[in-house]
C-alpha cells in the first residue's frame, strides 16, 4: 500500500506520521507545496514559496497529474488538498477526481476546522476585531468541511476542540512529530536558575501576550528564574534551545497542546499548558487520566500563581518530568499513532 501525505508541513505531523507508517510496512512518502521557516523534512517539496500565481497552478496541475494514480491512499493535512485555491473560492477541486478505488483521508490540524478564534473561547477576554472578515472565514471553513465530508473516506482531528466543527463521523488523532527517535530524554536537574522557555509559533492564537506578561511578573517575583522566547528558527535549531529548558509553556488559549510540546514532553520536560477538560471527552478516557496527572494546567489568569508553586518547590518539576516522560511514551509513540492510520487505511 503506498500512502502520500500532502499538502503541508503544519507540525512536522506527517513525516513523523509517514516514518512510523514505513516502519509497519506501508509505503508512505510526503509531498509539500511550500516549505516555512520551521523546514521540516518531506520526500516531494514543489517550492512554490517564491513563484507567481500562474506558475504555482501549472505545478500544482501537473503535480496532480502525475499523483493521482500513483498512490493508493491521500491523506491530506490542514483541511486542504493539492488543488485548493481559497481565496479565489475554487475549493478543493481536485477531490472529485482521484479513482474511487482511492483512499482520500483528511487531518485537520487547528484553525483550519475552528470555527471561531480561541479568544472567543473565553467570555472575559477581549474579542479579536474584523468580524465581517471572521465571519466570512467562518463560511468558507464550514463549505470546505461539507465537501471534505462528501469524498473523505476518513477524517481525522489533532486537536480534540475541533471535533466540535467536524462531521460527527470525525475522530481524535494524537500527534506524530518529525523526530521522534533522534529526540533522547534528557537528564532533568535542576541546579541555581529555573530555566522557562515559550515557543509563539503563532501568538495570537497561542495566547503569548498573557504568558510574556506573565514571565514578566515572575521574573520580578523571582531572581532564580530564566526566560527565553524562542520563534522564527528552524525546528532543529530550536530542539537544541529546547534542550536547555525546565519549564516549557505552549499556549493558554485553545485547550490542547502542539507538536511543540510533544517534543520537550519527549525530552521529559515539564508542559505547562491550558487543557480544557469539556474536550476530554473525544479522546481515550486513559489518556485524559494521565494527562491531567502529567501536565500542569494553565489559563490566562492563573499563570503567575500556578507557576509560582513550582518555582518554589523545584520537586514538583521533577515529579512532572516522571509523569510528562510517561504519558509521552504512551500516548505519541509513532506506532500506536500509525497503527490507527493504517488500521483506517485498510479498513
Amino acid at each position: 500500500m503506498k500512502i502520500l501525505h500532502l499538502p503541508t508541513s503544519v507540525g512536522g505531523n506527517a513525516w513523523g506520521l509517514a516514518q512510523a507508517e514505513k516502519e509497519l510496512g506501508l509505503e508512505s512518502e510526503v509531498l509539500v507545496a511550500k516549505q516555512n521557516w520551521l523546514n521540516y523534512d518531506a520526500d516531494i517539496n514543489l517550492n512554490l514559496e517564491n513563484k507567481n500565481f500562474f506558475s504555482q497552478s501549472l505545478i500544482l496541475y501537473k503535480t496532480f497529474q502525475n499523483i493521482k494514480n500513483k498512490y493508493d491512499v491521500f491523506h491530506f493535512n490542514y483541511g486542504s488538498s493539492l488543488l485548493d485555491f481559497q481565496k479565489l473560492g475554487f475549493l478543493l477541486l481536485d477531490l472529485p477526481y482521484y479513482n474511487k478505488s482511492k483512499k482520500i483521508i483528511f487531518t485537520y490540524n487547528g484553525s483550519d476546522a475552528r470555527a471561531v478564534h480561541p479568544l472567543d473561547y473565553w467570555d472575559d477576554l477581549p474579542a479579536p476585531r474584523n468580524i465581517l472578515y471572521r465571519k466570512l472565514v467562518r463560511k468558507i471553513k464550514k463549505k470546505k468541511i461539507q465537501k471534505v465530508n462528501k469524498y473523505a473516506d476518513h477524517i481525522f482531528a489533532l486537536n480534540p476542540d475541533l471535533l466540535r466543527y467536524l462531521p460527527p463521523r470525525a475522530t481524535f488523532l494524537p500527534y506524530s512529530i518529525s523526530n521522534w527517535e533522534t529526540i533522547e530524554r534528557r537528564k532533568y536537574q535542576i541546579n541555581n536558575t529555573i530555566k522557562i522557555i515559550h515557543s509563539p509559533t503563532s501568538r495570537e492564537f497561542k495566547g503569548s501576550t498573557y504568558i510574556l506578561n506573565a514571565l514578566d511578573e515572575l521574573q520580578k517575583r523571582y531572581s532564580n528564574i530564566e526566560v527565553k522566547i524562542v520563534e522564527n528558527i528552524s525546528n532543529k535549531e530550536a530542539l537544541k534551545l529546547y534542550k536547555e529548558a525546565h519549564l516549557v509553556i505552549d499556549q493558554v488559549l485553545i485547550g490542547w497542546y502542539g507538536g511543540f510540546a510533544v517534543e520537550v514532553m519527549k525530552m521529559g520536560i515539564p508542559v505547562a499548558v491550558y487543557i480544557n477538560e469539556d474536550d476530554l471527552k473525544y479522546i481515550p478516557s486513559q489518556m485524559a487520566d494521565d494527562l491531567k496527572k502529567s501536565i500542569i494546567n494553565i489559563t490566562p489568569f492563573n499563570i503567575v500563581e500556578v507557576l509560582s508553586a513550582f518555582i518554589e518547590n523545584k520537586q514538583l518539576l521533577y515529579d512532572k518530568s516522571i509523569q510528562v516522560s510517561s504519558y509521552v511514551e504512551t500516548w505519541h509513540d509513532p506506532l500506536y499513532v500509525a497503527g490507527l492510520t493504517k488500521k483506517i487505511y485498510e479498513s
